[in-house]
């Protein structure tokens, strides 16, 4: 009876957080929300990489698929251009924080930038310089470095989020 009390509240658990990973790609694709001089925030990344740094399960590859999937419906995008590097970020992020470093707030802003910042790097290396657009530096700055800056003030937000989640739908351990 504890397991199946377990397994209910862990599928709720990460129905909890595929409906944030729903919420967040509702937010993202709304036309001017949260645009600040062009700029826009990827709110999905930031919030996938806090939860590779706080859920070691293998069942967020799950919801880092489905996030994956909608970042690429929203920007037009071939299946696989956000889905496969995302999913490296976090499972590199996951072994990181696993052995290497702690999750905390500083971590949290650190990796979700330096994530954010390869992932929306591969697609404007994609995107822009492989086709041979021109003036390609200030489309760098403003879709790339910007975009990755203003993605990260969320950071907090969202590891403030997934720990209250965590800390509701604890596992119980009956060793």
């Amino acid at each position: 009876m504890n397991s199946r009390k377990n397994a209910i509240e862990q599928t709720i658990k990460y129905a909890l957080l595929a409906l944030c990973v729903f919420v967040l790609y509702i937010l993202q694709g709304t036309p001017g929300f949260l645009q600040i001089a062009g700029v826009r925030p990827v709110l999905i990344i930031p919030f996938c990489i806090n939860l590779a740094m706080l859920e070691d399960d293998g069942y967020s590859l799950i919801i880092y698929v489905i996030a994956g999937l909608l970042m690429e419906l929203s920007a037009g995008r071939i299946v696989g251009m956000y889905t496969i590097p995302l999913i490296i970020a976090c499972v590199i992020c996951t072994i990181l924080v696993k052995f290497v470093f702690q999750a905390n707030y500083r971590n949290t802003v650190a990796l979700s930038f330096a994530c954010t910042f390869a992932i929306l790097m591969l697609d404007f290396f994609f995107s822009y310089i492989l086709p041979g657009h021109k003036r390609v530096f200030a489309v760098f700055i403003k879709t790339v470095f910007l975009s990755s800056c203003y993605s990260v003030v969320f950071s907090i937000l969202y590891y403030k989020i997934i720990s209250a989640i965590q800390n509701r739908f604890k596992k119980f351990d009956a060793r």
